[in-house]
């Protein structure tokens, strides 16, 4: 077994380079023949051609032994236990038809899930898991190591993924605080990004059962004081009309600062607005500075590599072909 197999096409340069030796090596033998024969090259020089052979045949081991260890062999399993520190972080995203609004581009939903994941990928050792919410709350993706696969659910979010419309952040926090009851653990965050627009929710029992959980809660507040309608977009993406009241007028969704920041300052979080240009450096540095616990994670089988030997036989060659001596004893 090799960890690098791409070293073991450069053995091909051993016959080469022995095809190169033999041709070096017999045009320099019949340039002396022509000069002197066997017999008094013997008598006139101490040089002794067969060294050479000798020289070379080492050089070519060496070459060997070290190709051979730039592949990396490795042969037997070692076993051993990996200890890491991590935070378990929920991010829960508002999918709601108010996040289809274009105060920000291409429209808060995307804007949201470009900022969450700026902080998954900046965050490869945390633990998290996806919420997605509208009228109620799921998990999209739940708690993992695995952010990779994450980020591909997070992709996935779009509006209309949950039957029920309006907007309640209550059934979002209650929903984490029950994956995270139980647990101990130095930080237990929610980094929640919404537009705020809160409709019929028991946002004041969720504030009651993330602090007896001790969850902290990170709003980032996603749109803007002035607002913007929603749009109702065609199967192909394109704009048919906006969503209007029932008297026909063009609702205009306006983000709920209030609300967020009530939120985040009672459970002990934070607020953000998301239209504060360093929005994502300065989340990524708010989880890098949360309090971290020790995970202990299975046992991880990884092989032992043994290129140190050919290493040393390599080095081994080499030092003798260059001290060989090339002159005969008297």
């Amino acid at each position: 077994m090799f960890a690098d197999k791409s070293y073991l096409l450069l053995l091909i340069l051993i016959p080469l380079l022995t095809l190169f030796f033999y041709i070096a090596f017999k045009k320099r033998k019949e340039s002396l023949n022509m000069l002197v024969t066997d017999v008094n090259l013997l008598s006139l020089s101490e040089v002794n051609l067969n060294a050479y052979k000798v020289k070379n045949v080492l050089f070519l081991f060496g070459l060997f032994f070290i190709l051979f260890a730039l592949a990396r062999p490795q042969y037997g399993i070692k076993n051993h236990t990996v200890v890491k520190e991590s935070s378990e972080i929920v991010l829960a995203l508002d999918v709601s038809k108010s996040m289809l609004a274009q105060d920000f581009q291409p429209s808060r939903l995307e804007k949201a899930k470009s900022i969450i994941v700026d902080v998954v990928r900046a965050n490869p050792g945390e633990k998290m898991g996806v919420i997605v919410f509208s009228g109620d709350a799921m998990w999209q993706c739940p708690m993992t190591y695995d952010l990779q696969a994450l980020k591909i659910f997070l992709e996935d979010v779009e509006t209309g993924v949950l039957p029920n419309g309006g907007t309640q952040i209550g059934d979002a926090i209650i929903l984490a605080c029950k994956a995270l009851n139980g647990r101990v653990s130095k930080s237990k965050v929610m980094l929640l990004v919404s537009d705020g627009e809160d409709h019929d929710s028991k946002i004041d029992d969720a504030i009651s059962i993330a602090k007896k959980n001790k969850l902290r809660v990170i709003c980032v507040a996603i749109g803007t004081k002035e607002g913007s309608p929603i749009p109702v977009l065609d199967e192909a993406g394109k704009l048919k009309d906006y969503i209007k009241d029932s008297s026909g007028q063009v609702v205009v969704s306006k983000v709920n600062f209030g609300l967020l920041q009530r939120v985040s300052e009672e459970t002990g979080g934070k607020f953000f607005d998301a239209s504060n240009k360093s929005i994502s450096y300065d989340l990524i540095k708010m989880v890098k500075a949360l309090d971290k616990d020790n995970s202990e994670i299975d046992q991880i089988n990884n092989k032992i590599d043994r290129f140190q030997i050919f290493v040393l036989l390599g080095l081994i060659c080499f030092i003798v072909a260059f001290v060989y001596p090339v002159r005969r004893k008297r």
